[in-house]
């Protein structure tokens, strides 16, 4: 196989990646134009992008954990053992703003009610045979992107769907339960559905409309030039200078409003895998710039009672208090006391009213393991 990749923005033919002594080389094409760059680091210019490593833009698409390892397990044998290999296996599924050829989608959809009520037991197993090589999305848990039918509209939508290992038992729930306090905090959140058996957890891919146009999106360890060996590196601090350089001036406000919320309940949920790819942004083009949604929130200390957050918040990887949350917010979100103090109370507020619903859903609970996180994220929320 060559070591040779054909990059389109937009479905639009716009550079080469290869691989050449030991070094990655990304070139534009001579007819690229400015609105076609492959990354908000990357602009578009003459001389080649050159990396020891695959670009971190490139490398965004790659699969970790569960994902990684069974894909070199079933093609060891057809791709090289490193990441450019991974990328050029997995490259005619990758759908998106981003794209290296023309996408081959022969497999035939779901629909949600099949993923919501599933009748078998074994149905992730079935979703990671018939869609693993099209999951290119980051991340440890064992996850897939998949196509689902809406019966109503007839329309193909795009879905992470989610699954646990037994060293995270009952990891969907825990996020479905972490995502519904940022949706009840007014934080933007994508579309997101817990199964009837709790064994998946299903949320609508945020990068594509519902007209079916894609928007770009980059997460905070490309925009800080880091590979995904680096996201537990640096602060929170530094994540929200890195947004505030790159969002667009009509969307800042919004952004540290809603970052600052996303920062108090991953503190009091203890979300100890905040990292830089848990994070990112979203646009249309270089003048439309704003904040994406919450993902991947997680209580990490249901599984590790010792964690703690991901990347350093004023020097500490500490959990901090409401103090010390308002003073990050007044001097790295821009945000008055006051403000803060507002948010803060919005997110306690949210933070009360999902607590009552688990208190009311755990009554029914039988499942030993489901009630130990529900009890762990109760003692959270109303601590």
């Amino acid at each position: 196989m060559p070591n040779k990749l054909s990059v389109l923005v937009s479905q639009q033919a716009a550079g080469t990646l290869l691989q050449e002594h030991g070094s990655c080389v990304f070139s534009y094409n001579n007819t690229a134009t400015a609105e076609q760059f492959v990354s908000l680091t990357m602009p578009v210019r003459a001389r080649d992008y050159v990396h020891t490593q695959l670009h971190p833009i490139f490398e965004m698409h790659l699969p970790e954990g569960y994902l990684l390892a069974l894909i070199k397990r079933h093609f060891s044998k057809l791709i090289a053992a490193n990441d450019f290999g991974l990328l050029q296996l997995m490259s005619v599924g990758i759908r998106g703003r981003l794209q290296y050829q023309e996408t081959i989608n022969n497999k035939p959809p779901l629909t949600l009610d099949e993923l919501l009520y599933p009748e078998n037991q074994k149905l992730f197993d079935e979703l990671v045979q018939r869609f693993a090589l099209q999951s290119a999305v980051s991340g440890v848990q064992p996850k897939v992107l998949a196509q689902v039918l809406n019966k109503a509209t007839l329309k193909l939508e795009n879905y992470i769907v989610k699954a646990w290992g037994p060293e995270y038992p009952q990891l969907a729930l825990n996020e479905y339960w972490c995502m519904r306090v940022l949706q009840e905090a007014g934080v933007p959140v994508p579309e997101f559905y817990l199964s009837n058996d709790a064994a998946l957890f299903i949320m609508k891919r945020f990068d594509i409309t519902d007209t079916g146009d894609f928007l770009g999106f980059e997460d905070i360890g490309v925009l800080q030039a880091r590979g995904r060996e680096q996201k537990y590196e640096g602060s929170y601090e530094q994540m929200i200078k890195t947004i505030s350089s790159f969002v667009s001036p009509q969307h800042k406000n919004d952004a540290m409003h809603s970052f600052f919320k996303m920062m108090v309940i991953n503190q009091t949920l203890q979300n100890g895998d905040a990292h830089l790819k848990n994070f990112g942004v979203l646009y249309t083009n270089i003048n439309n710039i704003w904040l994406a949604p919450a993902y991947d929130v997680i209580s990490t200390t249901a599984y590790i009672w010792n964690d703690s957050a991901a990347l350093t918040l004023m020097g500490s990887r500490k959990w901090w208090s409401r103090k010390h949350l308002i003073k990050f917010g007044v001097n790295s979100c821009g945000l008055s006391t006051k403000q803060a103090n507002e948010l803060y109370d919005e997110c306690e507020a949210a933070q009360e009213s999902v607590a009552k619903q688990i208190e009311k859903h755990i009554v029914e609970v039988t499942n030993s393991d489901q009630r130990k996180i529900l009890e762990h994220l109760l003692s959270l929320l109303k601590q």
